[in-house]
């Protein structure tokens, strides 16, 4: 029975996979219900690995081509119809609905890459953690783990030949578990070292397949014991692993995953395999259950399809309420059973794939791919035709490089170019071939991504008046927030200083350094739960920022330099361009609608202002631009007015945003450069509280 090429199906290891994914669902739907359910996926890569090894041992091959092409045709058909359709139907689905934003920016990379499964290493190097807000509005992201298994594919046959051929079962073993052992302590290093890797990477998860193929490797070893021991051994060993396998779905995501907790559901997952293979006790029993089995078998095709569904239920209607959550896990299963019955089992059940040889059906498959991706990466590029939303009118919406202007006004070429900075990015645009004088300055202007929105003001200032313009950007790293000081944000050090570096050297005496940024906590964010809006927070002005302020400003205007501080613009308590289409309008996080009373909003900047007043009064050649009034001209302050948006999300500004100020802030600047010519300093009001 337990002869480690004569296992044949066992049942309960479909059971098993049952517990899998039921943990991996109700993880992704309510966490809070299992805090470590997602270690279901651990589960899985044990499953895979002893499942895998047992499907090739004990078949002969004459070559190792022929192996190869017997296995990855075997993979290709169990594995890449379903994924297939998921991703084309996903694509699909994700154009018509999901606008394109920060939030959303990272799906089109994983789903090109997850045809090829490479999708963890692009979610490993471009995206925030798994526990992130991008990954859980990604309806990509689960392809990790299928890319983790195709990247094990990679390796497994040369394993398997060694093992059959060329130096003995046993020092294949002894290779297996060398491999095994090095992905586990490459797993505890990067853990420490760099968690996202740790977590996505198949060089920090092999050890979990290896260990399913080592089990099965070695079940000559353990089969006969185990299926001879005492019955009182049998439970211990089956409640054992049991334990095991619940500690690690009960314990939520920490530093310390995936090493130490995943050895939690990898061992307890490998004993119960065992316990599978060689006894028969209630509890293995269970798991060989009909329902469990059923469940099992539909598994795959569940784990593909629950997050699409779920991330798309995040994007629009919501998943908050329980009857959302119920109808959600209603549409996820009956698309699981379409994909299980319509595409997964009649393409592995079907005699007419089994009698193809073996090379060209890799390569007509392959072909299919290929053609499968092509078709998911035109239906991206396509994204604004497909788009249901009202932000595929990018112009209004979208402040960005690029941006169409106004042919009366563009009297300048532009030209751009991009450079890394210390982390971040500086980007240039120089004007080229003007038919107009040019104004006679470059302007400056370092900032986070609340710089970035100006970019389509930017563009139009360097085409209308000949302004090269100087943008410095790294994520996370505002220019004089004044709520907080540079100093608490030590991982933007380095861009700090480079900013100043930078601008020391490029600056002539008559430019301008123009300083835009949130300075006060925003309402919300595009995401539900940022933890920073959690957490407790006052929008006063200490001393330290303050002085700190002083100091970079006195740094920022030496050499003849004009400085412009942007005051703070109105904030909203919805993320905008979530919240203003017919299919999303009623999601929770739309609650907070598009306006807010123009006083309260004037008070909560009062702190603010009053630190910029101070400043101004201090700091020669320093002008405060006040965009409150051209954003909020009446009560409410409105960011959808007659339809048309002035802000992205709930604090950026939009492309529309970006034309209602320009006159302004153009204005603005002539002045300082006008004043800065004839000696005297631009005479502006101080901002309003």
């Amino acid at each position: 029975m337990t002869h480690s090429s004569q296992l044949g199906y066992i049942a309960g290891v479909d059971g098993l996979r049952a517990l899998a994914v039921g943990a991996v669902i109700l993880f992704h739907l309510r966490p809070h219900l299992l805090p470590g359910g997602f270690t279901g996926v651990d589960i899985f890569f044990v499953i895979s690995g002893f499942v895998v090894t047992g499907s090739m041992l004990g078949r002969e091959f004459d070559s190792f081509g022929a192996l190869v092409r017997c296995f990855y045709a075997r993979r290709l058909v169990r594995i890449m119809p379903a994924l297939v359709a998921m991703l084309l139907a996903t694509l699909l689905a994700s154009q018509l609905f999901i606008p394109r934003a920060w939030l959303s920016e990272s799906a089109a990379q994983v789903a090109r890459f997850a045809f090829v499964g490479l999708s963890n290493i692009v979610l490993a190097t471009d995206t925030d953690s798994y526990f992130g807000p991008q990954a859980a509005y990604n309806p990509f992201t689960h392809s990790w783990s299928l890319g983790v298994e195709e990247q094990f594919y990679l390796v497994f046959p040369f394993l398997l030949w060694w093992h059959q051929r060329l130096q003995g079962g046993q020092h294949a073993i002894r290779v297996v578990a060398g491999l095994t052992i090095g992905s586990l302590v490459i797993a505890a290093v990067l853990t420490w070292l760099a968690p996202k890797f740790a977590f996505y990477l198949i060089v920090s998860r092999f050890w979990e397949l290896g260990a399913g193929m080592l089990l099965l490797l070695t079940a000559d070893s353990w089969g006969p014991w185990l299926a001879g021991a005492r019955r009182g051994v049998q439970h211990a060993i089956g409640l054992a692993s049991a334990a095991l396998v619940l500690a690690g779905l009960a314990i939520a995501e920490g530093a310390a995953f995936p090493f130490p907790l995943a050895l939690l559901p990898v061992l307890g997952t490998m004993g119960l395999i065992a316990a599978l293979c060689a006894t028969r006790t209630p509890l293995t029993r269970l798991f060989a259950s009909p329902p469990m089995v059923a469940v099992g078998l539909l598994s795959y095709s569940l784990y593909l399809w629950h997050w699409p569904v779920f991330v798309l239920f995040r994007w629009t209607l919501g998943l908050d309420t329980g009857a959302l959550a119920l109808a959600a896990l209603a549409i996820a299963v009956a698309l699981a059973l379409l994909s299980y019955f319509l595409v997964e089992r009649p393409l592995r059940c079907t005699q007419w794939i089994a009698v193809r040889r073996r090379g060209p059906l890799l390569w007509s498959g392959g072909a299919l791919v290929v053609a499968a991706a092509l078709g998911g990466h035109l239906m991206i590029v396509s994204h604004d035709a497909l788009s249901l939303s009202v932000t595929r009118d990018r112009t209004a919406w979208y402040s960005e490089a690029g941006r169409p202007l106004p042919p009366a006004f563009a009297h300048c070429t532009l030209r751009s170019e991009e450079t890394r900075l210390a982390g971040g990015t500086l980007r240039v645009v120089t004007p080229e071939g003007c038919t107009r004088p040019a104004a006679g300055f470059t302007l400056f202007a370092p900032g986070d991504s609340h710089g970035l929105a100006y970019v389509a003001a930017y563009e139009q200032l360097a085409a209308e008046l000949g302004v090269p313009v100087r943008t410095y950007f790294r994520a996370g790293c505002p220019y004089l927030k004044l709520i907080e000081t540079m100093a608490s944000r030590p991982r933007c050090a380095s861009f700090y200083a480079a900013v100043l570096a930078d601008i020391g050297k490029a600056a002539r005496p008559g430019d301008i350094v123009f300083l835009p940024g949130l300075r006060l906590t925003r309402l919300v964010n595009q995401f539900e739960g940022d933890r920073d809006l959690e957490a407790p927070h006052d929008d006063r002005v200490s001393p330290e920022a303050l002085a700190e302020a002083q100091r970079v400003l006195a740094s920022l205007a030496g050499n003849g330099r004009s400085l412009v501080l942007e005051a703070p613009k109105p904030l909203f308590r919805s993320p905008i361009f979530r919240c203003s289409d017919w299919f999303n309008r009623d999601n929770p996080i739309c609650r907070g609608g598009s306006t807010v009373p123009r006083d309260e909003l004037l008070l909560l900047r009062s702190p603010v202002v009053a630190a910029m007043n101070t400043l101004a009064l201090r700091q020669p050649g320093l002008t405060l631009w006040d965009p409150f009034p051209l954003l909020c001209p009446g009560d409410p302050c409105q960011a959808l007015p007659g339809g048309r948006p002035l802000f992205f999300d709930g604090d950026h500004l939009s492309g529309l945003g970006n034309d209602r100020l320009f006159p302004a802030l153009r204005d603005t600047l002539l002045a300082i450069r006008a004043a800065s010519r004839s000696g005297t300093e631009a005479l502006t009001a101080p901002a309003a509280p």
